[in-house]
């Protein structure tokens, strides 16, 4: 009887919440359905909203990074949860944990139309077609793992060893070993079609063989190296903390500029590859647009921070403090700028001219740009 009246009390304290207008507690985070950005913003620039989603975030969740893959967009929470869209219609298509909340998670490779993590010393193989990992991989002796690369045949994982380690694709063993002439620590790998490329904290940039550990080349920065390569075509560039950004043949491992770019600061963040130039940032000239042709400067935006999207001629660049400004690529004029307010996340799209950009929240928009 006792019992009874416990949870006839609660029913009642239940119900009298709800008549006297208190709400229960939710574990998720409230969101606003209010435009992320004006659409009288967006129609004065010429611009259209494709979509506006929130994303089911937790109470104490928010994004941590945003990226376009294919036909997918994805969000990294700071609780490790990613969640995979269709980036055309906004709609939500897979919601996966990655790992423990207090584990690093890189932005994944997308390889094969499949996302490719290295957790730990674990590769996770997440495939957004049918919802699910394909592969869950651990690998002994590797110590903790900072990067991949992939090619056909094989995988390349840095290990925290100063090793590159190239596994097999087939049954994943480990077929041989590489490092620098110094032992440096390996910070990023790229797997091209006759030549991997690693570079390592000491400004070593070495091109060697896919299938075997024989260096075809070497070329070294004058500073250190703690951002990745990017491969562009038959180049690869690689942004140093001595300032410079280099771009490097892949062939020859020589380079491809009469002279490095001087960006005027150490380059510690991730750069972006355009059709036209290099959005190059650094924390004392803000964003810069360094033409891949001549590596000179074609305009420098003292608050940028990262590109957004881009056209053929134009860049749509984020920066503080929140302003969407669009540069133009050919004669390095500010064309104009839109307010972005509360915009604080946004995805890095080289695909197509299409801006997704976000709240801490989960409040995300698909902009069309032209």
């Amino acid at each position: 009887m006792k019992r009874k009246i416990v949870i006839t009390g609660l029913l009642l304290c239940g119900i009298w919440a709800v008549a006297a207008g208190v709400k229960p507690v939710s574990e998720y985070a409230a969101q606003s359905t209010d435009p992320l950005v004006s659409h009288d913003l967006l129609r004065q620039a010429g611009w259209s909203s494709n979509w506006q989603m929130n994303l089911p975030l937790k109470t104490g969740e928010a994004v941590a990074r945003m990226g376009v893959a294919g036909p997918n967009l994805f969000v990294i929470t700071n609780t490790n949860v990613m969640f995979c869209l269709d980036r055309v219609q906004g709609r939500l298509r897979y919601t996966r944990p990655l790992s423990a909340r207090n584990l690093p998670v890189r932005t994944p490779l997308y390889y094969e139309e499949k996302f490719w993590f290295i957790i730990g010393s674990e590769m996770l193989v997440f495939d957004p077609a049918g919802g699910d990992f394909t592969i869950r991989q651990k690998f002994e002796g590797f110590g903790g793992a900072s990067c991949l690369a992939l090619n056909d045949t094989h995988v390349f994982i840095a290990g925290s060893d100063n090793r590159l380690h190239a596994v097999n694709r087939d049954g994943y063993w480990q077929e041989f070993l590489a490092s620098a002439d110094n032992d440096a620590p390996i910070v990023s790998v790229l797997a091209a079609a006759d030549v991997v490329v690693f570079a390592t904290d000491a400004g070593n940039i070495v091109g060697m063989a896919p299938t075997e550990a024989r260096k075809q080349w070497q070329f070294d920065a004058t500073g250190q190296i703690h951002v990745p390569l990017v491969q562009d075509g038959g180049d690869v560039y690689a942004g140093s903390r001595d300032t410079k950004l280099y771009k490097i043949n892949l062939t020859s491992g020589r380079l491809a500029w009469a002279s490095p770019y001087s960006s005027g600061g150490p380059i510690q963040k991730p750069f972006t590859v355009g059709q036209k130039v290099v959005y190059l940032h650094n924390a004392l000239s803000g964003l810069c647009g360094v033409s891949k042709e001549t590596g000179k400067a074609v305009w420098t935006a003292p608050a940028g921070v990262g590109m957004i999207c881009e056209t053929p001629d134009k860049g749509f660049i984020f920066a503080v403090p929140g302003i969407l400004k669009v540069m133009d690529n050919t004669t390095g004029r500010e064309l104009y700028s839109v307010n972005f307010a509360q915009v604080e996340s946004y995805a890095v799209n080289t695909t197509d001219a299409v801006m997704y950009v976000g709240d801490a929240n989960g409040r995300l928009m698909s902009i069309a740009a032209r």
